[in-house]
């Protein structure tokens, strides 16, 4: 089971179990087999209705908040998550190589491409100096300089799209 089946998994238990048992935040990504957009961002007003079920063959199916169902093995989730032992205890880095919290498996992927901080309530990134940069909605992030991010950010490292959740907004995406 991967994570994307994982947490279309945990999303039926309710909200306080799911953010109990997930990673705080997590960048979600589109497998190349369907549209090259990202999952559908949040509303304005934060409320989507989605649904997860077994069709019949038994796979996982997810209801998008844009009407449309789709196995959860179309999309990745990447939790942002601390690995125990790895480097920079302060941040949660983003790179092509193991020693990175999370492994981005991609030759347009530094070896360290980025990085999460979680301030309080809210979360921060930055680029990390790499060959390729990274993007926030479209603009370039400047290398190690960090800028604030919210649910539903587009996040671009190297030639990878991907979306950022808290992990709130992303059970309001997968619950059934």
């Amino acid at each position: 089971m991967d994570a994307a089946d994982h947490y279309a998994q945990l999303a039926r238990l309710g909200l306080d179990a799911f953010v109990a048992a997930t990673a705080p935040a997590a960048l979600v990504r589109r497998r190349r087999s369907d549209t090259p957009t990202p999952p559908p961002p949040l509303g304005d007003d934060g409320d989507t209705t989605t649904e997860v079920d077994a069709d019949h063959d038994g796979d996982t199916m997810v209801g998008m908040p844009d009407g449309t169902r789709r196995r959860s093995g179309a999309f990745e989730i990447f939790p942002l998550a601390k690995k125990p032992g790895a480097p920079f205890p302060d941040m949660i880095t983003v790179g092509r190589t193991p020693n990175n919290d999370v492994v981005l498996r991609d030759a347009t992927v530094s070896r360290l491409h980025a990085f999460f901080r979680q301030r309080g309530a809210g979360w921060l990134v930055a680029d990390a100096g790499s060959k390729n940069g990274s993007q926030l909605d479209g603009v370039p992030l400047e290398p190690r300089k960090e800028r604030a991010i919210g649910a539903g950010q587009l996040v671009r490292i190297g030639d990878l799209e991907l979306t950022f959740y808290t992990a709130a907004e992303l059970f309001r995406v997968l619950a059934p």
